[in-house]
């Protein structure tokens, strides 16, 4: 299994996909923090916002909103793909000759999460680093100075006009204790999330085996819809006073920002893309080698 899995990775990495995709992702930080330096040249250093709020998966950037449009496509292009092309080139029947099915697709699985997981936590991290290399710890938020009543009630969500379950930002605790581990966990979490959403795709790829571009579809519609939705949920809210929930997966992964978290909401969706997928490999794994060939 190991040695498998190792294989995959080293074609992974080969591809010519995958390097697109870490190019795209690790430029997109690089930007990202080069914007938010042009935009602060010059300007007072008591007067910027703090090091951990310029981050590039900040609520606050400009250019976060069109990472989330590119993300769908990004999660498919490291290896998510990769198995419809081993199919057209006939490779399955030389694969199965020298490991079993079962370690095949496991393997496939495995490094299309860990290389679109890489992908996201390098690049994010790199941005992290950069910002807190460049940028002033002055304590600065974009919801208020640090220890000011409006920076509390930001964090407590006690300043919003609508009613939500839960109000306070997410792990409040470890915010407090550092906005850099706060941020360092956010990176963790969206990369974890990003490596099981490009598993997922491969998965259906094992039964789409004939157009790519199908596979760049269920996240992208996936998540404007759920953008959509919220959107309309939360002017809802706003107007008649009533109960907001938050069902834009992006921001579950923007730090200190988003208001109206369910705490479940993407523990469930994870949970329900794991079952789809461990039931899309098992069956998968079961077919017969003629509906392969």
């Amino acid at each position: 299994m190991l040695s498998s899995i190792k294989t995959q990775i080293k074609v992974m990495r080969k591809g010519k996909e995958y390097k697109i995709a870490f190019i795209v992702t690790f430029s997109y930080s690089c930007l990202a923090f080069l914007y938010a330096l042009l935009q602060n040249a010059g300007h007072d250093l008591s007067l910027m916002k703090d090091a951990n709020q310029m981050v590039c998966f900040s609520g606050a950037n400009i250019w976060w909103s069109t990472f989330c449009i590119l993300w769908p496509f990004l999660i498919v292009l490291p290896f998510s793909t990769s198995y419809i092309d081993d199919y057209k080139n006939q490779l399955l029947p030389v694969y199965f000759s020298r490991v079993s099915k079962k370690d095949y697709y496991v393997s496939k699985l495995t490094a299309a999460f860990v290389g679109t997981a890489f992908i996201i936590a390098v690049s994010f991290l790199t941005n992290l680093i950069l910002c807190n290399c460049f940028f002033p710890h002055n304590g600065n938020t974009w919801i208020g100075e640090y220890q000011m009543p409006n920076f509390y009630r930001g964090l407590l969500g006690t300043n919003i006009d609508y009613r939500t379950l839960y109000p306070s930002i997410p792990f409040l605790r470890v915010y407090l204790f550092s906005p850099f581990v706060y941020n360092l966990m956010y990176v963790l979490l969206f990369s974890l999330f990003s490596g099981l959403a490009g598993s997922f795709i491969m998965s259906l790829s094992f039964y789409i085996k004939k157009n790519k571009i199908i596979l760049f579809a269920p996240f992208f519609i996936l998540t404007q819809l759920l953008r959509v939705i919220d959107a309309q949920a939360f002017s809802k809210a706003v107007e008649t006073q009533g109960l907001y929930s938050n069902v834009n997966i992006f921001a579950y992964f923007s730090p200190l920002f988003s208001k109206g978290l369910v705490p479940l909401f993407v523990p469930v969706i994870s949970v329900f893309l794991l079952a789809a997928m461990t039931c899309l490999t098992i069956h998968a794994i079961h077919q017969d080698i003629r509906s392969l060939q």
